[in-house]
């Protein structure tokens, strides 16, 4: 009964100052002020802050005030006193609890149909969700050909969060509630796009210096005068080489003539190297990192 009493302390103050709508959690120290200013002008009676403080500002009281205060704000809320207040106020509870129960025994006999129909609206709708779905196939946009799945990695964007989607013979299936892919890929152009605007391809664009150098990693080309010209055509004299040893083992760094002595002559070791990532400028490859099979 207490609680409800703060509550029509609040709309009575409400009534006086309707530009406030917060609660006691919100009542500032000006709003104590101004309630303190009418009680003593509408009834003559002096309130502390502190007892205010005390006993209105918290969200629950371990105890009940003092009655001469219970009668001041019973007063104040439009009662002769307390016991006039819980008089009217608990059998208006009794009342609302009566009906309540009323419509307790009614809503006991829909709530199992309308939860039924719910759960099932929500299968219904997660199920429709589920279903739109699309099927996407990474492409290289000159050849048109699809991209060895071991070439690329591929993620979807839903509220700025990024997650691996899974790649099977170069196709992926990305929900349409998704937002944005991102295609990541050594030897091609990093390529972000909408997955609403994208039908049911994916064109991305081959870094030439990057693929020229897979060529070289896997090929068996013995021509070793022209893989040496054309390593030094398209590897820059700064060039920096990361080979990441198998199991966590370390790394070696190579410089541009390093390098190129390993890919002069193809060996098996040399065709079990990865390239992980690539960076170029306009005219040559200036850093590569390199993992072994």
């Amino acid at each position: 009964m207490f609680q409800e009493l703060k509550n029509q302390i609040l709309i009575e103050y409400k009534k006086h100052y309707p530009f406030f709508q917060g609660s006691w959690k919100s009542f500032s120290t000006k709003d104590i002020r101004q309630l303190i200013d009418l009680i003593e002008t509408n009834l003559k009676e002096r309130v502390s802050e502190k007892w205010i403080y005390t006993h209105l500002k918290p969200e629950t009281s371990e105890k009940l005030p003092r009655k001469d205060m219970l009668d001041i704000f019973s007063k104040f809320t439009g009662y002769t006193d307390w016991e006039e207040f819980l008089f009217k106020n608990q059998n208006e509870s009794k009342t609302v609890l009566v009906e309540n129960k009323k419509k307790l025994k009614k809503t006991s006999i829909i709530l199992p149909v309308t939860a039924l129909l719910l759960i099932f609206g929500i299968t219904l709708y997660i199920s429709l969700i589920d279903k739109k779905v699309k099927t996407i196939e990474i492409k290289n946009q000159y050849t048109k050909k699809p991209i060895k799945t071991d070439d690329f990695t591929v993620y979807s964007i839903k509220e700025g969060k990024k997650s691996p989607v899974i790649v099977n013979n170069s196709k992926i299936e990305v929900h349409e509630k998704d937002e944005k892919l991102v295609i990541e890929s050594p030897y091609f152009k990093r390529q972000e796009v909408e997955i609403s605007q994208t039908d049911h391809e994916i064109l991305v664009k081959p870094d030439d210096y990057a693929l020229v150098l897979k060529t070289f990693i896997e090929s068996d080309i013995k021509d070793w005068e022209t893989r040496k010209e054309t390593l030094e055509r398209i590897l820059s004299d700064n060039l920096e080489v990361i080979i990441l040893f198998k199991n966590d083992l370390g790394a070696e760094y190579l410089n541009k003539k390093e390098f190129k002595q390993k890919l002069i002559v193809p060996t098996n070791e040399t065709k079990k190297m990865r390239i992980i990532s690539l960076e170029t400028n306009q005219k040559q490859i200036i850093f590569i990192r390199i993992k072994q099979l």
